[in-house]
């Protein structure tokens, strides 16, 4: 089985027209340029874009003669017009060597005359940092205010006395009258407990030794 022939790239056919001005150094109207490329290996359908591509990168010429268009072009053209191109890139390369130059002085001088600005620049960096200290130093404070062992303590304190006076008045309920404000401290205290520790309301109960009947009388 044969294989199947490899298509002819849009370079490979430029080169291949160029080839057929280059080496006959003639005129041709585009049916012969279609003729003489065709038997070159170049599509004859394609033919005409590719001539008319290399009309518009200048490397072909064109003039209209009579009723007809007329093309050619000469080595010497294509050489021309590389070594054009490399003007343009040179010239190019030229501005833009003398733009960064002139931007780095640029630079250069505003430095000279803010040497204010690399240490404004400075602390302010350091000051970023500062608040990052600070606000870590919040974090931390509040986890030990929250672990702090004098306030646990406290709180134990509390509880005792709270569990104290919960076994003194127990066994007198029936002749004394508690103050509202002492069962508030006490609710207080139990609620406080339950939040911080994370347990039942009969859990603290049972620890502080609050009866089932503990509350407010009407």
């Amino acid at each position: 089985m044969s294989k199947r022939k490899k298509g002819v790239s849009l370079d490979e056919k430029r080169e291949r027209i160029l080839k057929i001005y280059h080496e006959s150094l003639d005129v041709f109207n585009l049916k012969e340029i279609e003729k003489l490329g065709s038997k070159a290996g170049v599509v004859l359908q394609t033919i005409k874009d590719v001539n008319q591509a290399l009309v518009d990168d200048n490397l072909v010429d064109t003039d209209k003669i009579g009723s007809g268009n007329y093309f050619w072009s000469f080595p010497s053209k294509v050489a021309q017009q590389r070594k054009r191109k490399l003007e343009d890139i040179e010239e190019r390369r030229t501005q833009l060597t003398a733009k960064l130059e002139q931007t780095n002085a640029a630079i250069e001088k505003q430095r000279a005359l803010q040497p204010e600005s690399q240490d404004r620049v400075d602390r302010l960096n350091k000051l970023a940092v500062l608040k990052r200290e600070v606000d870590e130093a919040k974090k931390r404070i509040h986890l030990l205010k929250d672990n702090d062992p004098d306030l646990l303590n406290q709180l134990d304190t509390k509880a005792k006395i709270a569990k104290e006076g919960a076994d003194r008045w127990t066994g007198f309920k029936t002749t004394f009258i508690l103050p509202d404000n002492y069962l508030d401290n006490v609710f207080n205290l139990k609620s406080w407990v339950i939040k911080k520790n994370s347990c039942s309301s009969a859990e603290v109960e049972k620890w502080l030794g609050i009866p089932d009947d503990f509350d407010y009388i009407e």
